[in-house]
């Protein structure tokens, strides 16, 4: 009798615990779903920094994208998804928008002059889209877009960079 009230218990115990894990998966899988489909760089509305390099012999592209919100997204040309990587601070995304807007000027700077590898910096707001691209070694970068690729790449640490 005890041998079956044991086994009654742990019956039920695995039941409500299947039951719940299974609860909690649906939930996390709902949240990332919407919360990632909601704010992808493609479909957000807000201001977007695209920081990209590629070309070469595979015509290859990486690409990471800085949100107003804060969310880095990165994505390869090979990738059908973008990739959340981080949440950065406000006060360093704020500081990335200015250094971009402000010190570059990429509302004003008209450079497209990509080589067999480029490098390519995007302002984007809804429809309004800037972009400065680099690479022939003939032309020489407009100043601050070297360092400022170069500082951008820097916020990202080499754990969460795309391979």
């Amino acid at each position: 009798m005890i041998r079956f009230y044991f086994l009654l218990l742990l019956c039920v115990g695995n039941c409500f615990t299947s039951a719940a894990q299974k609860k909690t998966t649906k939930q996390a899988k709902a949240k990332t779903t919407t919360s990632t489909a909601s704010t992808s760089p493609k479909t957000y509305t807000g201001r977007v920094i695209a920081v990209t390099s590629g070309g070469g012999f595979t015509g290859r592209s990486t690409s990471y994208y800085l949100q107003d919100d804060g969310r880095l997204y990165g994505k390869r040309s090979t990738d059908a998804t973008y990739a959340l990587l981080a949440k950065q601070t406000a006060d360093n995304t704020k500081r990335v928008f200015w250094s971009l807007e402000d010190r570059c000027l990429i509302k004003t700077t008209k450079f497209d002059n990509p080589g067999n590898t480029y490098k390519a910096v995007t302002w984007r707001k809804g429809k309004e889209q800037y972009s400065v691209t680099w690479g022939s070694p003939k032309d020489s970068v407009p100043a601050n877009y070297e360092k400022f690729y170069s500082s951008f790449m820097a916020t990202i640490p080499a754990s969460l960079r795309l391979k």
